[in-house]
């Protein structure tokens, strides 16, 4: 869970929400990616004096792609689970999400569906796709992105030597599930049940962030269809 300068009360939330999993026997690596602010997210962290939380620190903000990294390349289990800073976890998240990737062992990583919700308090469904078959994963890439980042478990053994690429700024999380499916022919699907709370802030995005998203999504896509063209000739 990469954390960047992050209110309390948020923060709190979310590190309670992971140490309260129905499934306890976890590594919780959070990774501090504001060098400055150190002291208190540590502080924050400590409180908890839960010693499966390993704390790693940045050295210079580096961005949230290389922070995810850094807690990739440091877990020790043979699943990886991404959070947000700011989210919340349902209390078997964890549980049902490691059961079906048991279960199924032809499944490289799995998401599930979230429910967005506002400092107003109220909510929002985000609904995401679920696969069946190799065919309806790669149609969902043209669909929106496929899973929510912070909802995915991945297995190590999938993810191999990928990590997410730092030159995205936005569609980081769209590219690696696009290189996990189209070239390592990874199988992925997201649960029907919400397992996630995601936080909407009142905070808009600006227009140049809409446009950026809108160029690296195209990239992507262009991509894909590059890689499929080639491999049907």
């Amino acid at each position: 869970m990469p954390v960047y300068q992050t209110n309390e009360i948020y923060l709190r939330e979310a590190i309670e929400s992971v140490l309260g999993q129905t499934y306890s026997n976890f590594e919780f690596l959070i990774v501090n990616d504001s060098p400055n602010d150190n002291s208190r997210l540590g502080h924050i962290a400590a409180s908890y004096n839960d010693n499966r939380i390993v704390w790693l620190q940045n050295r210079v903000n580096s961005g949230i792609a290389i922070a995810s990294n850094i807690g990739i390349d440091h877990a020790q289990g043979s699943f990886v689970a991404m959070m947000d800073h700011d989210d919340i976890c349902i209390p078997t998240r964890l549980e049902q999400q490691l059961r079906f990737l048991i279960d199924n062992p032809d499944f490289g990583f799995v998401g599930g569906q979230a429910e967005a919700f506002y400092p107003d308090g109220s909510n929002v469904s985000l609904d995401y796709p679920i696969s069946s078959t190799k065919e309806e994963l790669k149609q969902s890439f043209f669909d929106g992105v496929p899973f929510l980042n912070p909802s995915v478990m991945f297995r190590t053994s999938a993810l191999n030597t990928l990590r997410y690429a730092s030159h995205y700024k936005i569609c980081t999380d769209y590219d690696l599930f696009a290189r996990l499916v189209f070239v390592q022919n990874i199988m992925a699907t997201n649960l029907p049940n919400v397992i996630l709370r995601y936080r909407f802030h009142n905070a808009n995005t600006s227009f140049n962030q809409y446009l950026l998203a809108e160029q690296e999504t195209n990239e992507i896509q262009h991509w894909i269809l590059q890689h499929e063209a080639m491999l049907s000739k």
